[in-house]
């Protein structure tokens, strides 16, 4: 659970910007690491994120994300030349497990390292969100389209960091028996405690009238300068990322011969996703309580 980013308010321009335009904002750059495959795009991409979280005031939960995120690269790494030989260089030639037989290419793990590379961009920015947008506010857009579904989100995204709580006293306590119990008897325990607590909080909202909640209220929220700066940025970077991905830019051909782009338009769209994920963050205008906007 430590690996996790845990959302905390603090005084940033993206905690202070409304929870839906911090989502389209992270997501944007998520995108961005799903549409390329060049290592430029997704290097700069991945720095932009880095840089807006350290500038958010989050950069131990994006180290937390970068440290759960390098494992999954690695292994995206290792596998993808175990389970696809094509290429024309070839760099082991193994034997045959299975009937299948194992040869690593060099297209092969270029290809799976730009892969894991795009993994980590995606699971970065998606801890940037989870560490910078409040879940709750980001709960309280949905529930006029789904009072109940919004409800147990909002509920599960509570109640699991304290079963995980639970769960790991309950094995503090076991090992300090004389003779500890079986890691079974132990999951038992604290799956029974789980369905415990559900029963007791279903019933605390069944009296609080939780079953009768209907759709609520829309809430008029005036538009901050910080909204306004962070949308702008997430839909020019999602604009920018769809329309280079449609034109061909940062074009990659890892088969059977590696080859991508370096031209002009690649560092172009390289540096232009960089300065508009961190635009956001600059100027006077994106301190907290210095005016020219609610």
């Amino acid at each position: 659970m430590s690996l996790i980013p845990i959302y905390r308010p603090r005084p940033s321009p993206l905690h202070a910007s409304r929870a839906g335009v911090g989502a389209l904002f992270c997501c944007a750059l998520a995108l961005t690491g799903a549409l390329y495959r060049h290592p430029l795009v997704l290097a700069a991409t991945l720095t932009a994120v880095i840089l807006a979280g350290v500038a958010a005031g989050v950069g131990r939960e994006i180290r937390r994300s970068l440290l759960l995120a390098l494992p999954l690269a690695l292994l995206v790494t290792i596998v993808n030349p175990l389970v696809y030989a094509e290429g024309d260089t070839l760099l082991v030639r193994g034997g045959e497990i299975l009937g299948r037989r194992i040869d690593i290419t060099l297209e092969a793990t270029l290809y799976g390292a730009l892969t894991g590379l795009r993994v980590m961009v995606i699971v970065v920015a998606l801890g940037l969100l989870s560490a910078a947008v409040d879940p709750d506010e980001l709960l309280r857009i949905f529930r006029r389209a789904s009072y109940r579904s919004a409800l147990t989100a909002s509920l599960a995204n509570r109640l699991v960091p304290v079963l995980a709580r639970d769960a790991m006293r309950m094995s503090d306590a076991a090992r300090c028996r004389p003779r500890p119990p079986a890691r079974f008897a132990v999951a038992r325990a604290a799956l029974t405690g789980a369905l415990d607590r559900s029963v007791d909080v279903a019933a605390a909202l069944e009296v609080r009238g939780y079953a009768l909640g209907g759709r609520p209220p829309r809430r008029r929220r005036p538009w901050s300068r910080h909204d306004l700066r962070f949308l702008a940025a997430a839909v020019a970077i999602a604009a920018l990322a769809v329309t280079g991905a449609i034109a061909g830019i940062a074009w990659v051909e890892p088969y059977p011969t590696f080859e991508l782009a370096w031209g002009a338009d690649v560092w172009a769209l390289s540096a232009a996703l960089l300065v508009l994920a961190l635009a956001p963050f600059a100027g006077r205008r994106a301190r907290l309580g210095i005016g020219g906007g609610a």
